[in-house]
């Protein structure tokens, strides 16, 4: 029986291959060809409109500090985690500084935005994100 050569110049024995497999390597040797399919290739997402900063200067503070913060955040949570007994005892609590940090960024850019509701629907934390879009009261 036949072996597949890792760099690729001999298919696998066609006779146990899988349809799957047989396209994947017809794939990488029409690439190595340079006859790849137009269809394999996509053209990346457009990236989303840059949002402008506020003209607010007491936003734009307020931000510097909230970055400032989780700047010393994250250097408090790379110091704790270089002790692999800190981290031992504590990883949950070290997750949790992480995501403060990583909240932290996000309300400085939604402070920061001259379009802050453009800037939520932008946060990646649905929770954080949750929390900043219900509706009701305080």
């Amino acid at each position: 029986m036949k072996h597949s050569v890792i760099n690729g110049a001999e298919p696998a024995d066609p006779v146990h291959q899988t349809p799957e497999q047989a396209r994947c390597d017809a794939v990488q040797a029409a690439f190595r060809k340079g006859d790849a399919p137009l269809d394999l290739f996509r053209e990346p997402p457009p990236q989303p409109a840059e949002i402008p900063p506020t003209d607010d200067v007491l936003k734009l503070r307020l931000a510097e500090e909230l970055d400032y913060a989780r700047r010393m955040l994250d250097q408090l949570g790379d110091d704790l985690a270089a002790d692999m007994g800190v981290v031992m005892r504590h990883s949950v609590a070290l997750q949790a500084v992480d995501i403060v940090g990583q909240m932290l960024g996000h309300i400085a850019n939604v402070v920061r935005s001259g379009e802050p509701e453009a800037s939520v629907d932008r946060i990646g934390m649905c929770d954080l994100k949750a929390r900043l879009l219900r509706k009701g009261g305080l």
